[in-house]
């Protein structure tokens, strides 16, 4: 892979990561916006007019896009498992943004979910 090809993939997956994470803080954000709303009918109103919704609609889309163009730079086996890296990045954004509880146990979580991104990476393609 060229350099071009290889600094445009960590800048497509920096992208992908922030814009997932994000999401994830603002799909919270929605259904917080829709927690007094008992689900039905009234519920799907009001989410159809959440700006909030619509916004995380469009950026599931973005991520779509970028996840496509990860593909086609990278093999599958080796993409999917860094996609993990949300479940790293959404707690700490949960806890830092949105004041949520954050414990040595998810702590631990998160050290098993980064030992197990780097146990699985191709050690001949560091070379």
């Amino acid at each position: 892979m060229s350099d071009i090809a290889e600094r445009r993939l960590v800048v497509t997956w920096t992208l992908l990561l922030a814009l997932d994470v994000g999401l994830q803080v603002l799909m919270k954000l929605a259904a917080d916006q829709l927690d007094p709303i008992p689900f039905g009918v009234e519920w799907l109103r009001a989410a159809a007019s959440s700006w909030l919704v619509w916004l995380s609609l469009a950026g599931y889309f973005a991520t779509f896009v970028l996840w496509l163009a990860i593909l086609h730079g990278s093999p599958l086996s080796a993409a999917f498992p860094a996609t993990a890296l949300v479940y790293v990045l959404v707690p700490l954004c949960g806890w830092v943004f949105l004041k949520e509880a954050f414990n040595a146990g998810q702590a631990a979580g998160i050290a098993l979910i980064l030992a197990g991104i780097i146990l699985q990476r191709d050690p001949a393609k560091d070379s």
